[in-house]
């Protein structure tokens, strides 16, 4: 489909790999996506002929900006959205992330094409009627199916605000959904599938994090952020702690795993919050969702989606180096976080201050 689709041409067929990606990323995360969709790319790539490589690095880098839009799209937001529940919810993770994603997949994407100009010059060397006919849906029936429960899960996650049932209760339930509705008899093969030692990495990382919270670390960062922050006049406070944050925490996930930096920064964003007037918990969140998930693109050990789409790719002999994916992955960084950067100051100057103001109209 993706090749009918692409008419020949080598830039329309990466735009779709990416956009295919980023979408997916938003709503499974960036991960499973990764999983899901590397296989596919390198298959197809060989049947036109072409280096998979350029389309898998751009694939990992659309996964993490694709996986910044919502809630559930990316781990640092999943740690986000559990620990600061009681503050922002899946809509708004929606509707503050979303658009920033959507100005910088644009600026993103002719950077790549700038960089690999030679490996999308030309069209496709292939018969793409005969390659839709070679792989058509073999399972019409478990597709729709499929795509019925997740409908009705993401339905779900966006009526959080009026239900108030537990995103990931919604997310078990469907699983569960959709088990009964294939097979039962093939319940053992799905939790196979589950990635048990992520989530056994996820529950001893937080133990970690609260263990260093008890040795005083996480105090001793957020003295030294907020009183880098509280230096700052109070009438542009907020704004100094959305670029500190954004910029800090990007750099930062490009070369600490994301998912552990972001567990350990969102404590220190409360106590921010909480100690330093004139600043509010909301945009200081966004910031680091923005940096933590952008930063992971920066480098190949940033973000577990790009751990990932390497080890599919050497599984295939394809050898995705650091230097490699360096030389693409940190200027993408540094152009996605210009951009969000400036929707930042702008969402700050609109309406971001405000919350801003009325926390140090409260605390006075």
């Amino acid at each position: 489909l993706a090749c009918k689709m692409s008419k020949g041409s080598k830039k329309r067929l990466l735009m779709l790999l990416c956009l295919v990606t980023g979408v997916l990323s938003a709503f499974l995360d960036n991960v499973t996506t990764i999983l899901l969709i590397s296989p596919v790319t390198i298959k197809l790539c060989g049947l036109v002929h072409q280096n998979p490589v350029p389309y898998l690095i751009a694939e990992a880098i659309y996964s993490n900006l694709g996986g910044t839009a919502t809630m559930i799209g990316d781990p640092p937001n999943i740690i986000i959205g559990n620990m600061l529940s009681k503050f922002i919810g899946f809509n708004d993770f929606l509707f503050n992330l979303t658009p920033g994603v959507i100005l910088a997949c644009p600026a993103v994407f002719y950077f790549l094409l700038w960089y690999w100009k030679e490996d999308f010059a030309g069209e496709l060397k292939a018969d793409i009627p005969r390659l839709v006919k070679l792989y058509p849906i073999t399972d019409p029936a478990l597709l729709v199916k499929c795509g019925s429960v997740l409908a009705c899960v993401i339905s779900s996650f966006f009526l959080h605000p009026l239900t108030h049932f537990d995103p990931s209760w919604v997310a078990i339930l469907g699983a569960v959904w959709l088990l009964i509705a294939f097979d039962m008899h093939h319940c053992h093969e799905a939790l196979h599938g589950v990635e048990w030692d992520t989530l056994l990495f996820f529950a001893a990382l937080f133990v970690i994090v609260e263990g260093l919270g008890e040795l005083g670390l996480l105090r001793f960062v957020a003295s030294t952020l907020g009183s880098m922050i509280a230096a700052a006049p109070v009438e542009s406070r907020q704004l100094f702690a959305i670029v500190l944050i954004l910029w800090v925490s990007a750099f930062f996930s490009a070369f600490v795993d994301n998912i552990p930096f972001t567990a350990t920064m969102v404590p220190i964003l409360k106590q921010l919050a909480a100690d330093v007037p004139g600043v509010h918990i909301e945009p200081l969140a966004w910031a680091l969702a923005f940096g933590a998930c952008f930063g992971g693109n920066g480098t190949l050990i940033g973000a577990s989606a790009n751990i990932v789409m390497a080890g599919k790719a050497a599984a295939e002999g394809y050898h995705i180096t650091f230097v490699q994916f360096f030389r693409v992955g940190m200027p993408a960084m540094i152009i996605s976080m210009v951009v969000v950067t400036f929707y930042m100051m702008i969402g700050n100057a609109v309406y971001y201050q405000s919350l801003a103001m009325a926390s140090l109209a409260d605390s006075t």
